[in-house]
């Protein structure tokens, strides 16, 4: 008999240590309430500490990182994750941009464009945008924007200004009744460039017609030149 009471006494005991925890645990569970986490990636760090807060969580920043995609002091981890229930007073982790790596642009004045590309996507620049200027430098760099020693996002690119050959306008002249030797002297002698065609290949008559491939009274550009079609014909048609 005095066995049995033995049992029934640890019985009890562990009975009453089960439902004091189960009650504890309960109560302890209702104080402490819970929160759904902010979605903060991608917002800056001072507006993510802000909305963290409201929430009654704690914002921690574990480190920066260099990042191309997200501006610099924005947030690009958290956890815990955004929209997921926690406990309020849990902290969250975030991991803040540091912004793009900085590229030095080296000095590109007097270059050929043609050979910088090459140089320059080995340092992750590209040029953006070339403008053409007359200048006797043909193809040379004259000047960059940024200059020489400033520094640039990674992958952003640049704009050069390269020397363009000037170009000559001249007037189409009238050509009737105009000598094939003294137009090309005279298109010689005005370094203007064209080309000669005979129309009907009979180069042994006496008598020709000169057409131009620009219209009388027309401007053309003298280094791109004229055709000038020559339709020979004999005395007697």
């Amino acid at each position: 008999m005095r066995f049995f009471k033995v049992i029934l006494s640890i019985f009890l005991s562990i009975l009453c240590f089960v439902l004091t925890a189960y009650f504890t645990m309960k109560i302890v569970l209702k104080t402490h309430k819970t929160v759904i986490c902010p979605d903060i990636v991608g917002k800056e760090i001072n507006e993510a500490k802000m909305l963290v807060e409201s929430r009654g969580l704690l914002f921690h920043v574990v480190r920066y990182e260099k990042r191309n995609d997200i501006p610099y002091n924005h947030i690009t981890v958290q956890k815990p994750a955004a929209n997921i229930t926690t406990k309020k007073g849990r902290t969250v982790y975030v991991i803040v941009s540091d912004g793009p790596e900085l590229i030095t642009v080296p000095q590109l004045l007097g270059q050929d464009i043609n050979k910088v590309n090459e140089d320059l996507k080995d340092k992750k620049i590209i040029v953006e945008k070339v403008i053409y200027v007359p200048d006797d430098n043909e193809g040379k760099i004259l000047a960059q924007i940024p200059k020489a020693s400033e520094t640039i996002p990674e992958g952003k690119g640049i704009t050069v200004f390269v020397g363009n050959k000037r170009k000559r306008y001249v007037l189409m002249p009238d050509l009737k009744g105009v000598s094939l030797i003294d137009l090309k002297e005279e298109l010689t002698r005005k370094k203007i460039a064209f080309k000669i065609t005979y129309t009907n290949g009979d180069t042994d008559a006496q008598s020709y017609n000169i057409t131009g491939s620009i219209p009388k009274g027309f401007i053309f550009d003298a280094d791109e030149g004229i055709e000038l079609k020559i339709s020979m014909r004999r005395e007697d048609e």
